[in-house]
């Protein structure tokens, strides 16, 4: 499997191979030759892959999607139930390498990861009515890009507002700015992170939790 990336321990990679135009693999991301020899020489560890079931839809700017993956690997003492503005901050558990953060609606928490480890979580509230529903933030990503639009963040004041691009949306692409008008949060984990932040940054709003629950040894057995 030539210019092969693991996305899992249990054998699903991406790598180069026959595109057939029919789902023919278990789980693994074909890719054309040529793209998966740029592809392998332009990331590294840490990074963040998303596979959606559609289409993406050509990307766009967005001024601020708000501060927005899946914990398996948090210690207990970070898995602790978070009250109003409580927010765990681990930095130097992963000092240098990529940033993704996640909100999921679900659990009413933001995660944050540094090269595929876990360093931060906070609470998170949502408000508004801007989207469908109130307790809702539907499926988006955001990437962040280089330079700032010079106003304050909506979140930190003491930082100016980066500049985003979106990705990708499910459903009806969202106003960023509503987006990031119903996250509220603890302004002090805001400013922490906020401090880490670069351009390349990977930010997934979600109604999806991300503390999955085990599943039972039995479970299994009854599926098959």
């Amino acid at each position: 499997m030539p210019n092969m990336q693991r996305l899992t321990w249990t054998g699903i990679a991406m790598h180069s191979g026959q595109l057939p135009g029919y789902a023919a693999s278990h789980g693994c991301v074909r890719l054309p030759y040529d793209f998966s020899q740029l592809l392998f020489s332009t990331t590294s560890s840490g990074g963040t892959v998303i596979i959606g079931d559609g289409k993406t839809p050509v990307p766009r700017l967005a001024s601020n999607p708000g501060l927005m993956l899946a914990p398996a690997d948090f210690s207990p003492e970070m898995l602790h139930k978070l009250g109003k503005n409580d927010y765990d901050w681990h930095p130097e558990r992963s000092p240098q390498g990529p940033i993704t953060i996640v909100i999921s609606s679900a659990d009413n928490a933001m995660y944050v990861y540094r090269n595929g480890n876990p360093i931060g979580r906070a609470a998170v509230e949502l408000g508004g009515r801007g989207l469908a529903s109130r307790d809702k933030l539907g499926n988006h990503v955001f990437t962040m890009l280089e330079g700032t639009t010079g106003k304050p963040s909506r979140f930190t004041p003491a930082h100016e507002e980066a500049r985003w691009m979106r990705v990708t949306s499910e459903g009806r692409p969202v106003d960023a700015e509503t987006l990031a008008s119903r996250l509220h949060f603890s302004p002090d984990f805001a400013d922490k992170l906020a401090n880490e932040l670069r351009p390349g940054t990977t930010v997934i709003a979600t109604d999806y939790p991300v503390v999955r629950k085990p599943v039972a040894r039995s479970d299994v057995f009854a599926l098959n």
